[in-house]
C-alpha cells in the first residue's frame, strides 16, 4: 500500500487510472485484433502486396480459397459444406491468372501469426506507455515541484517548447507529403502535447509573480508566447490545436486575475490573431466546415469520418450491440481508436457505458479541482486549474466531434484513446499535480 502511494499519494485516482487502462485496452482491442480473429478461416486466400502487406480475397461479399485439384479458386462456403471433396491450398504462394490479371495468392493461415502480432502490438504498445507513465508518475510526485517556479526553468521549457515546434516546421519544409507535420518521428513524438503543459507552467509562474495583472506590457508578454506558439502550432497545420491554445490561455487568465479592461482587450487580440488564422488557412478550413454542416455532400471525404460515427453511435443505443458485436465502427472508421474512440464505445457498450465513463472521469475532474481550491499559493493553484481545463476541454471537444457538434479536430480522449504523446502528456500533467498534492497533504487531509 505505501508503495501504491508513492506512485500517486490519493488512491482513488490510481483507481480511476486502472479504470482507464482496462477500458482503453478493450477499445484498442476491438478495433484491431478482434475483427481478424472472427474472420479467420485458415484456406481464405489472401492476396499479397509488394511490401508483405495481405488484403483478403473477396469477390462479391464472398471469400475464396485454391482448390489445388482442379486448379481453380472457389468459394468458401463450398469448403465449409463439402471438405473431403477439395484439397485447399495449406501453405506456400501460388500465381493465379484471372481475368487477364496475375494474382499471388497465399492462405490466411500461413501469416495469421504476423498479423496478429502486428495487429496486437497496439495493445502492446499502450501497455508499455501506461506502465512507463506511472513510472513518471512515480518520479514526479516524488519530486519538488517548486523547482518550476524558478524563472530559468520556466524559459528554458519555454525555449525548448518553440524550439520542437520550429523543428515540426523544418520537417514539413522539407518534407514530399502534404500531410500536415505535427510529430517529430512518424507518429509519435506530438510537441503541441508538450507545449500545453509548458505554457500552463509558464502562466501559472507569470500570474504568480506579477499577481493581479494591471499593466498593459506585462499581458503583452503573455499574449506574444500563446500566440508565438499558437502560430507555429497553426501552420503545421493544426488550426483546432492552435484555438485549443489561446482557450486554454484565456482560461488562465481569467483566474490569474487580470483588469476587467486588459481582460477585454485580450479577447480582441486573441480575436484577431483568430481570424488570422481562419484567413491564412481559409481554404482548409472551408472543406472542414462544408464536411461537417452537410456531411452528406462530401461522404466519401470529409463527411465519410462523421457519418460513419454517427451511424456507429446509432447502433449501440442505450445498452449496445455487445462486447464484440459492435464492428461496424471497428470496420468503418479508420480512426476508432484515436479521435472517434467514443463512437466505437457506444456501439459496444450503448450510451449506459458512455455514461459510466462520463462519471469516472466526473469524479477525477471534481477531486483535480478540490486539490486546486485547497493548496496554498497562485501558482499551485493555477498549475492545477490549468491541467484540469485541459482535461475538460480535451474530453468536451472529442465528445462534441464524434456527435458532429463541433468540424472534425483530431483531439485526442485523455488516458482512452490509443497514441503515446497524449497518455505520456498526460502523466506528466498528472505528476505534477501529485507533487503539489504531496506537499499540501495536510491541508487537504484537514479539509477533508
Amino acid at each position: 500500500m505505501k508503495f501504491v502511494e508513492k506512485v500517486f499519494p490519493d488512491k482513488d485516482v490510481l483507481i480511476i487510472f486502472l479504470v482507464f487502462f482496462i477500458i482503453s485496452q478493450f477499445l484498442i482491442f476491438l478495433k484491431n485484433v478482434y475483427p481478424i480473429l472472427i474472420s479467420y478461416h485458415p484456406y481464405a486466400l489472401l492476396k499479397v502486396k509488394e511490401g508483405e502487406k495481405y488484403f483478403l480475397f473477396q469477390k462479391e461479399g464472398l471469400r475464396y480459397f485454391y482448390d489445388l485439384n482442379s486448379k481453380e479458386l472457389k468459394p468458401l462456403p463450398i469448403l465449409n459444406i463439402q471438405r473431403k471433396k477439395y484439397n485447399p491450398l495449406k501453405e506456400g504462394t501460388v500465381k493465379v491468372k484471372l481475368q487477364g490479371e496475375i494474382l499471388k495468392l497465399t492462405p490466411y493461415r500461413e501469416v495469421f501469426g504476423k498479423i496478429l502480432l502486428r495487429k496486437l502490438s497496439k495493445n502492446l504498445k499502450m501497455t508499455f506507455v501506461f506502465l512507463l507513465g506511472l513510472l513518471v508518475l512515480l518520479i514526479l510526485t516524488n519530486l519538488d515541484y517548486r523547482f518550476l517556479k524558478e524563472k530559468k526553468v520556466v524559459y528554458t521549457l519555454i525555449t525548448t517548447s518553440i524550439f520542437l515546434l520550429g523543428l515540426l516546421l523544418v520537417k514539413k519544409k522539407f518534407s514530399t507529403s502534404n500531410m500536415p507535420s505535427r510529430w517529430l518521428f512518424g507518429t509519435s513524438i506530438q510537441p503541441s502535447e508538450l507545449s500545453k503543459l509548458v505554457l500552463i507552467i509558464f502562466l501559472a509562474k507569470y500570474f504568480s509573480d506579477k499577481g493581479s495583472i494591471q499593466r498593459l506590457r506585462y499581458f503583452a508578454w503573455v499574449s506574444f508566447i500563446v500566440l508565438l506558439h499558437a502560430f507555429f502550432i497553426a501552420l503545421q497545420p493544426d488550426i483546432g490545436m492552435a484555438f485549443f491554445v489561446i482557450l486554454l490561455a484565456l482560461t488562465l487568465t481569467i483566474f490569474g486575475g487580470v483588469r476587467k479592461s486588459i481582460f477585454i482587450l485580450s479577447l480582441v487580440i486573441f480575436g484577431i490573431f483568430g481570424i488570422f488564422f481562419m484567413l491564412l488557412f481559409s481554404e482548409h478550413i472551408k472543406r472542414r466546415f462544408a464536411g461537417w454542416l452537410d456531411p452528406f455532400s462530401d461522404p466519401f471525404d470529409k463527411g465519410y469520418q462523421i457519418i460513419k460515427s454517427l451511424q456507429a453511435i446509432i447502433n449501440g443505443g442505450f445498452l449496445g450491440e455487445g462486447f464484440g458485436k459492435g464492428l461496424f465502427s471497428a470496420t468503418y472508421i479508420r480512426e476508432s481508436d484515436t479521435d472517434y474512440v467514443i463512437s466505437l464505445l457506444i456501439e459496444n457498450f450503448g450510451v449506459l457505458g458512455f455514461l459510466f465513463l462520463l462519471f469516472v472521469q466526473l469524479i477525477l475532474m471534481i477531486k483535480l479541482l478540490r486539490y486546486a481550491r485547497l493548496v496554498y499559493g497562485t501558482f499551485e493553484r493555477l498549475v492545477i486549474i490549468g491541467i484540469v481545463a485541459n482535461f475538460i476541454y480535451s474530453v468536451f471537444m472529442n465528445y462534441a466531434m464524434a456527435f458532429n457538434l463541433i468540424p472534425p479536430k483530431g483531439i485526442a480522449l485523455p488516458f482512452i484513446s490509443y497514441g503515446s504523446s497524449n497518455l505520456l502528456a498526460n502523466f506528466i500533467a498528472l505528476g505534477l499535480v501529485g507533487s503539489i498534492y504531496r506537499r499540501n497533504i495536510k491541508i487537504l487531509n484537514e479539509e477533508s
